[in-house]
């Protein structure tokens, strides 16, 4: 069973994986990063990518302001709006850091990639995802979870793009189980 502390991870793109972090964002705040391990695990779990060390609070606080510069971006193009210049700042400053370089085999024939990723490596992908998706083409196919407690954006790949909640394990079956209850309430079922 899904709690409401697990990471969302079918949200389409890292990026927004990332800005569910921090649950109900218009409601009651839910702080999914509550510690630095938390945000080790996201790494490990979610991006992909341990990070091998602790990582301090000065680290985890800069991860979630790029977090939340994530989220405020697209929730301000996903209603028409204009994004703050200093978030704007925030990803791009996050992107130009890149992830340790490939290398070629000791034979010459092969490529290695490094497994020394820098917490700035990981949240640079994370950022240049968030580029990517927020100026290209898939862009109009995010959506806002209709759950009334749950402000996750995701991008809805689904063929019909009738897409409604974030995840069906999460906030679709809770949606589901409301409306069944209610409809027995009235009918007396």
């Amino acid at each position: 069973m899904i709690s409401e502390m697990d990471f969302h991870t079918d949200t389409g793109r890292p990026c927004l994986d990332l800005a569910a972090t921090l649950g109900d964002r218009f409601g009651s705040p839910l702080e999914r990063l509550p510690d630095p391990a938390a945000l080790e695990n996201w790494f490990a779990s979610v991006a992909g990518k341990p990070l091998g060390r602790p990582v301090t609070q000065p680290e985890l606080d800069e991860a979630r302001a790029l977090r939340d510069s994530i989220g405020r971006i697209a929730d301000r193009l996903y209603d028409g709006e204009m994004p703050d210049a200093e978030d704007v700042d925030r990803i791009n400053r996050y992107a130009a850091i890149f992830p340790p370089p490939p290398r070629l085999t000791p034979d010459g024939r092969g490529v290695s990639q490094s497994d020394d990723w820098s917490l700035d490596a990981i949240l640079g992908e994370v950022a240049r995802d968030a580029i990517d998706l927020l100026s290209g083409p898939d862009f109009a196919r995010v959506k806002r979870c209709e759950a009334e407690d749950c402000s996750v954006l995701f991008v809805d790949y689904s063929r019909p793009g009738k897409r409604r909640w974030c995840s069906m394990t999460r906030c679709g079956n809770r949606a589901k189980k409301r409306t069944y209850n209610a409809r027995n309430r009235t009918t007396g079922g």
